[in-house]
């Protein structure tokens, strides 16, 4: 126990550098984490160690993806429910298949080890996206489109994964057999993610104090999860429908400083998730395994890309022409790039049973792949969306800085007199610093003044209004001052008009 516990210590120190060195130098820690892997590995840094991959499936792969459900942008999914379908169902399929057809006929896998290899790279990981999305302030419709897809893809695509395993495991297959497993797989997750999500969702809503709610959504998380387990339902879909149902419930009804806490919980284990996943990889690789499958790691990065366009393309056109519905073509464009793999991904394939035919060229092959995409597509993905320019232009951007300097300082005057009338702050201190925060806001407006952010200053006090309201009717019924049901349906207008607000937006 000693040793392991020193083993882990040392890995979770090296991550913490890593990151930090990735901070410094604005490059995504998940790039920096692959490549660190890499360089442990030609070094033989980390010894060969045996892997439970059960550990894998029941433990990290439950907190990987709820991680990522819990603080999904709901609204923005609901929106775009249309395109997420288009991706994570059928485009998930063509993905496979397309990357399936390559991978046989150029690397010499058999057809079921092909298949399976297409499901394993049919995941996709939106840590690198969404960072570079966040600072390049790209539109919304497009983040939501690209969230959405990896949540519902991902448990597309381990349902894919475990019905090839099974089949590979086999060493036949059977259509019958394959439409059988996914029907139960993803009608049991959804089924029981619904429950999930409301039984933890009520839950939550009663946590008397933060540390109550992050307790109870780590039982929320592995009970799901265990229970989808056992009926063979796919624990993946189930813990992602459960983590948007509670996180959408911890959002509107959670005091902030707990929703704070939450988050901060969830994003600490997705960091340490991804730092261990990456280091488990490279305790089962060797040096002259990456070597020997150069070559066929390279055909399948081309055979996953020629997946992907087709995928996206094609389910695009197919989509537009049947729904009426469009989507630019440079967001495609996004899509297509974007297309980039990581710690899931790695996991997915970590979790294979011991006893899977091709498991060690299948481990070597993917984390060759995951850290090709990492260093050649996340690296440059915040110039690729500068280059089609699908990210805010300059005054946008500084029109939005306008608006968050302003809203702190607002705010900010608030809390001052707040102070000052319970006579914790002196009339001097008071107003020495609220000088300081009017004279923010004062050049905040002098931007917003600007005829061409008329609009956005007209959105922003709109949606400042609304949460208002909505906050105050929440408190009155959690005092007892409105009935809940009165409440409720004045809450779901004001959700209605901020729904009318971010699509007009859009």
């Amino acid at each position: 126990m000693h040793e392991r516990l020193s083993s882990l210590v040392s890995v979770l120190a090296v991550g913490t550098l890593v990151a930090s060195a990735s901070k410094r130098m604005g490059v995504p820690y998940n790039v920096a984490l692959v490549l660190v892997g890499l360089a442990l590995v030609i070094l033989d840094v980390l010894p060969p160690t045996p892997l439970d991959p059960q550990l894998v499936l029941v433990v990290i792969l439950p907190l990987l993806v709820f991680e990522g459900a819990l603080f999904a942008d709901t609204d923005g999914l609901r929106r775009a429910a249309a395109p997420i379908v288009a991706l994570a169902a059928p485009g998930v399929i063509i993905s496979l298949l397309g990357t399936a057809a390559l991978a046989m006929w150029f690397v010499g896998f058999s057809f079921s080890a092909a298949l399976l290899l297409g499901a394993l790279l049919s995941i996709t990981d939106t840590v690198s996206v969404l960072l570079a999305f966040r600072s390049a302030s790209v539109p919304r419709q497009l983040q939501s489109i690209m969230e959405g897809e990896s949540l519902f893809n991902d448990g597309t695509a381990l349902v894919l994964v475990s019905v090839t395993t099974t089949m590979l495991l086999q060493g036949s297959f059977e259509l019958g057999f394959a439409v059988r497993g996914m029907t139960v797989a993803i009608g049991g997750g959804i089924a029981v993610g619904a429950a999930g999500g409301a039984l933890g969702a009520l839950v939550i809503r009663k946590a008397a104090d933060h540390l109550i709610a992050v307790l109870a959504s780590i039982v929320l998380t592995f009970g799901t999860a265990l229970l989808a387990e056992s009926i063979h339902a796919s624990p993946v879909i189930a813990v992602v429908i459960a983590g948007v149902a509670v996180g959408r419930s911890a959002r509107a009804v959670l005091e902030p400083a707990t929703v704070l806490a939450l988050k901060g919980f969830w994003a600490t284990v997705g960091f340490l998730l991804n730092v261990l996943v990456f280091e488990l990889v490279g305790m089962q690789l060797r040096t002259s395994d990456l070597i020997a499958e150069a070559g066929p790691i390279l055909l399948t990065l081309v055979a996953l890309h020629v997946g992907r366009a087709i995928a996206v393309y094609g389910s695009f056109a197919a989509f537009g022409r049947w729904l009426g519905a469009r989507t630019p073509l440079r967001w495609q464009h996004v899509m297509v790039v974007g297309n980039i793999k990581g710690a899931l991904c790695m996991a997915a394939v970590l979790a294979l049973p011991q006893t899977t035919p091709f498991r060690d060229r299948l481990i070597t092959i993917v984390f060759g792949v995951t850290f090709l995409t990492l260093v050649t597509q996340a690296l440059p993905f915040r110039r690729v969306l500068h280059w089609l320019g699908v990210s805010a232009s300059a005054g946008h951007s500084a029109i939005d800085h306008a608006k968050a300097t302003l809203l702190g300082a607002r705010h900010g005057q608030i809390a001052l007199d707040e102070l000052m009338q319970a006579g914790v702050l002196s009339q001097r201190d008071h107003a020495e610093r609220r000088a300081v925060l009017q004279r923010e806001a004062i050049d905040a407006e002098r931007i917003l003044r600007d005829v061409s952010a008329r609009h956005e200053r007209d959105h922003v006090a709109d949606v400042a209004v609304l949460l208002a309201q909505k906050a105050a009717l929440q408190e009155a019924a959690q005092r007892g001052l409105i009935s809940d049901y009165s409440a409720e349906e004045r809450v779901a207008s004001i959700d209605s008009r901020l729904i009318a607000l971010a699509t007009e937006e859009s």
